[in-house]
């Protein structure tokens, strides 16, 4: 049953009956010589390079099925292909093949003679982070798929053009991280299309951790509110301003909650297109997404409604509690040394004016440990 339906999966996709009909069969004689599928027996199927699927059971070879690479990936995209949690468990963990085959596939459907070597098998320098969230985590406020669509098909294709950027370009280029990539003003001024699609591969994956699925919205707490009411005069005031700012993008752009290290002060701001504040170097705290595939399936118009759904149902103020400790200097180095100051020096000093027993009790417990 289980050969059939994936042969059936895999049929409609391609021509080569003969190729879906070889997969079959290696399926069933993988099994087969194993003699059962006892509960735990893993079936792997792997995209060759040659267009090939590798088909192994319980880690040990079977043989290949020929041409049946884009087809067989096409299979966990197509919202009758597989069941949706089988397909996300699919792309969260293969996602780089998954989003290549769409690409792949995409290109075919409209007549492009690009080998099918250089679209789907290129290496690539960068892959697409997985959320740290299912698809449907973030609802109502987020729609499954809306997050299906900005994850898989806007964030992959960002990722998609920067690995192709910098594999048709200067060789020097593809040794820099995303970081790297982002803080150089000379590709920022002379490659603007490396330089945004860069900065939202790194914005997107901060803004998907700005947000919980559990705990999220409300009033922040730590030294991160203390700072907010510091400089905005009350978190009232800082929303009004984040507001403000999240409306007036035109068009695309992000809002960000930043903090200014030469200033020692909070301040909001928005950057258009995949602008990032670490240009300037200026540490984000909490960005929001103003781009239209960002909100547009959910409220069309309504960008607000988007805007205060993220602050009173989403944001993530325990990540931006982290960011904002980090951005001030309170990152590991600081906490070691306040535990230290705190904790390690007046144990210490009990350990020394305790009595010469106690001392030598603490000293065995030390040795032992």
């Amino acid at each position: 049953k289980m050969a059939d339906a994936i042969a059936e999966s895999v049929a409609p996709r391609t021509s080569d009956k003969g190729a879906v009909e070889t997969l079959k069969n290696l399926i069933l004689d993988g099994v087969a010589a194993k003699g059962a599928a006892t509960p735990g027996t893993m079936l792997q199927f792997d995209c060759l390079a040659g267009g090939g699927v590798k088909v192994s059971v319980d880690g040990k070879y079977i043989g290949s099925a020929p041409g049946l690479s884009h087809a067989f990936c096409d299979v966990f995209l197509d919202d009758k292909g597989v069941s949706p949690a089988f397909r996300e468990s699919v792309v969260e963990n293969c996602c780089e093949v998954a989003s290549a085959s769409a690409s792949a596939v995409a290109q075919t459907r409209g007549g492009s003679k690009q080998s099918s070597h250089s679209i789907f098998h290129r290496k690539s320098h960068f892959k697409l982070a997985p959320l740290p969230y299912s698809y449907n985590a973030l609802q109502p406020v987020i729609s499954e798929k809306t997050m299906r669509a900005h994850h898989l098909k806007h964030n992959a294709k960002y990722v998609e053009t920067v690995n192709r950027l910098l594999n048709e370009g200067d060789a020097k280029l593809r040794r820099l991280s995303l970081l790297q990539i982002i803080k150089d003003r000379q590709i920022r001024e002379n490659n603007p299309a490396l330089y945004n699609n860069a900065a939202q591969i790194w914005n997107h994956k901060f803004y998907w951790k700005c947000m919980a699925r559990s705990g999220g919205g409300g009033e922040p707490h730590g030294v991160l509110a203390r700072t907010i009411v510091r400089d905005f005069g009350s978190y009232d005031n800082f929303r009004k301003e984040m507001d403000f700012m999240a409306m007036k993008a035109f068009g695309s752009g992000w809002a960000w909650l930043v903090y200014d290290r030469k200033k020692k002060k909070l301040a909001v701001i928005l950057t258009s297109d995949g602008g990032n504040p670490l240009s300037e170097n200026i540490v984000p705290i909490l960005a929001i997404d103003m781009w239209e595939h960002a909100y547009y399936l959910d409220y069309q118009d309504r960008r607000l409604e988007y805007v205060d759904g993220y602050f009173d149902r989403l944001v993530n103020w325990n990540y931006a509690e982290k960011n904002m400790k980090h951005a001030m200097g309170g990152g590991f180095i600081s906490g070691v040394a306040h535990q230290v100051t705190h904790r390690a020096l007046p144990l210490v000093a009990t350990m020394f004016s305790a009595n010469w027993a106690k001392q030598k009790a603490v000293h065995m417990l030390f040795r032992q440990s």
